[in-house]
């Protein structure tokens, strides 16, 4: 049997952290255990009745809502729980129907239904609770209502890649449409109508494509038609193309390097921002006394009626512009409901706005400062504020010598933003610039307008995010992130890519170019073989690879790293034994380059010995001298006992007396040998034995 139970509870709204008022028509479920109540207002709590208090342990309470009798069959509920906590182990179920053999339409546990909402099929739904006996929480607050049928029905839309931003190559865009009904409310999505509005152009159908002119916020609106039902539903989608970001300061730490030398790459990305409505009058307007500067901005994005309330909605309004004498300008603001500001009234002047072309000022602009007027300005009125004095050369190439100017910045209106209050955001906001005085002119060449950043709509307002930054070579390797270290070791001209990833999935990139110069490239030589014998000096000299590298290179020796004063040409005597080095530059790149020769020596005494057994057996079979080889031309004689010479030799290293017919017994020998020049001599006694 249906019941119908109203409960009256007095809420304490300090407990209750959402908008009730203070009466309130409030469901616990203890209370309500085994009822259905009907009802399509009310607020659906646990046991403890409010947000702190917690339920008990080993509670199973079970509750159903219906639609009331006389709400008819187009009315089915929807629950929303407003706020959800319960303890490990404990569970609300929620069921589309009359108990729980009905589909399932949420599990409860932890927190996780808080802010979720559910739509039934039907007109009736069951809840069922169950905690266990550990622990408990501060439970749920849910709110009740009833729906008609086409009030659950929604209409959306598709891409490929699931999102609506995109990059601005991305040519034509395939939408399709899409409907549904929110939960299990009943109703056939087989037979949906589709149209679509981009901004004036109008399109039928599921799939429909659309192309865009470049970077923006697009929005489209796209409508739904249940031909069985009759249900409709629309809504605005934005498509969003990514802004191209600035690469201004992308650089190299230096555009010419020496080869094998290191250097940086520093990489710099601004993602630029995107407003969806005009913000700024770019423009170049002559005034004078008889020809003031009247612009507008037209503003329609905001919602109908918003409106400036107190001073700081209107966050500030810039003029750039040039002018002989800032005392006999006058700017005036006025919003769309005719209301007007004086941002600067005239005044006793003396001091330029810019850099202003006074010799031939009606024909040639010249350098504009952006002066801006707001309520938070770091300057006083321009009235107030001091001059300063600078000298230039103006755009027609004349030179002004310490001339009196107000710098550019942001400035006190002279009158309140608050006499704006009322006035609607939509609509013309227009700028106007007066010249009282004949004889003293200059240019506008732009102004800009900007409101509270809380009124503008944020679907036409965004900034890509950079998500990734890095650095590739010009084969397309990557070298490093940003910033990156890169070192090359042969000359030539390199380039080098700075590539960055937004948020949209854009790839954007900018090149730097460096040079790298080649380096000497040559070696040390020695006019003797290393090692040298103990006691010799050695010639060493610079010779380069390729002849005639050397003729503006310059020297530094090194002895074991350390310079040796004095020695500056391509030769040096070594006389110590040690590693050598020579720093060489090229004078006219600046580029050096370190080479290095270790010098040691050897023991080449001579080692004779006094006798040998010329038998043939291949161990010592000839008068051979050890280290002979170091002493290159040497001489050999060889006398019999009798004095007669029975050998002789004119470079005897390797060309050995094997004693060749004569018998055994003693011989003289006689050995002349050099030495760098020095001449030596030494005899003794060989002996044959057979």
């Amino acid at each position: 049997m249906k019941r119908h139970l109203t409960t009256l509870f007095t809420v304490n709204l300090l407990l209750i952290p959402f908008l009730l008022s203070a009466q309130s028509v409030i469901f616990p479920i203890h209370l309500h255990n085994g009822q259905t109540i009907e009802t399509c207002n009310g607020y659906f709590v646990d046991s403890g009745g409010d947000t702190l208090t917690h339920y008990g342990n080993n509670q199973v309470f079970e509750t159903s809502f219906r639609v009331p009798e006389l709400s008819g069959n187009n009315e089915y509920i929807r629950i929303r729980f407003l706020f959800f906590e319960l303890a490990a182990g404990d569970t609300l179920y929620v069921y589309d129907g009359a108990d729980k053999s009905a589909p399932l339409l949420a599990t409860g546990t932890g927190n996780n239904l808080r802010g979720r909402e559910f739509w039934a099929a039907g007109q009736v739904v069951f809840l069922r609770f169950v905690s266990d006996n550990v622990t408990t929480a501060r439970g749920w607050m849910a709110k009740f209502g009833c729906f008609g049928r086409c009030d659950a029905f929604r209409a959306g839309a598709s891409t490929a890649t699931g999102s609506f931003d995109f990059c601005p190559n991305i040519g034509a865009i395939t939408f399709t449409g899409s409907a549904r009904y929110l939960g299990g409310t009943p109703g056939n999505t087989t037979n949906i109508s589709y149209s679509w509005n981009f901004e004036g152009t109008l399109r039928q159908g599921a799939i429909v494509t659309q192309t865009y002119p470049g970077p923006g916020a697009y929005p489209f609106r796209v409508f739904a038609i249940d031909n069985n039902t009759g249900c409709q539903a629309d809504t605005i989608i934005t498509v969003r193309l990514a802004t191209i970001p600035s690469f201004n300061n992308t650089r190299p730490s230096v555009d010419t390097v020496c080869a094998g030398l290191s250097f940086n790459l520093f990489g710099s990305v601004q993602p630029r921002r995107w407003t969806g409505f005009p913000t700024i009058v770019e423009s170049q307007a002559y005034i004078t006394q008889n020809l003031p500067f009247i612009s507008s901005l037209n503003f329609g994005v905001f919602p109908a009626g918003t409106q400036l309330m107190q001073e700081s909605d209107l966050n500030r309004v810039c003029i750039n512009i040039e002018h002989e004498d800032f005392g006999h300008l006058q700017f005036e603001l006025e919003c769309p409901n005719g209301t007007s500001v004086l941002l600067k009234d005239y005044s006793i002047g003396g001091a330029n706005l810019g850099e202003p072309v006074i010799f031939a000022a009606e024909s040639i602009a010249g350098k504009g400062y952006e002066y801006c007027f707001s309520k938070s300005a770091p300057l006083g009125k321009m009235s107030e504020t001091s001059f300063q004095f600078h000298s230039y050369t103006d755009l027609a190439g004349d030179f002004y010598n310490n001339q009196s100017y107000l710098p550019a910045g942001t400035y006190l209106p002279d009158e309140s933003f608050q006499n704006f209050a009322g006035c609607p955001l939509n609509g013309n906001w227009a700028m106007r610039a007066r010249d009282r005085i004949s004889g003293t002119s200059g240019f506008v060449l732009g102004w800009s307008l900007f409101f509270n950043d809380r009124f503008y709509p944020d679907s036409l307002i965004f900034i890509p995010a950079i998500t990734q930054q890095s650095w590739h070579d010009q084969n397309g390797n990557k070298i490093g992130n940003n910033p990156a270290t890169a070192l090359l070791n042969t000359k030539g001209d390199y380039q080098f890519t700075f590539r960055a990833l937004d948020n949209f999935g854009c790839s954007w990139d900018t090149i730097v170019r460096v040079t790298v110069l080649p380096l000497p490239n040559a070696k040390i030589v020695s006019d003797i073989e290393i090692p040298v014998c103990r006691g010799d000096s050695t010639l060493l000299t610079v010779i380069p690879e390729l002849a005639g590298d050397n003729r503006l290179w310059l020297y530094q020796w090194m002895l074991e790293g350390a310079n040796m004063a004095g020695r500056v040409s391509d030769t040096l005597m070594a006389k110590t034994m040690a590693t050598y080095m020579v720093r060489v530059t090229d004078s006219i790149t600046g580029c050096d380059k370190i080479f290095d020769l270790a010098v040691f020596d050897q023991n080449c005494d001579l080692r004779i010995p006094n006798v040998f057994t010329p038998n043939g057996d291949g161990m010592n079979d000839v008068f051979e001298i050890e280290n002979l080889e170091y002493y290159p031309g040497s001489v050999m004689v060889i006398y019999n006992r009798h004095g007669r010479k029975v050998f002789e030799n004119n470079d005897y290293y390797l060309n050995w007396w094997d004693g060749g017919n004569q018998p055994a017994g003693t011989y003289y020998y006689v050995l002349t040998y050099a030495r760098l020049g020095k001449r030596n001599q030494t005899q003794g006694i060989i002996t044959i034995v057979k």
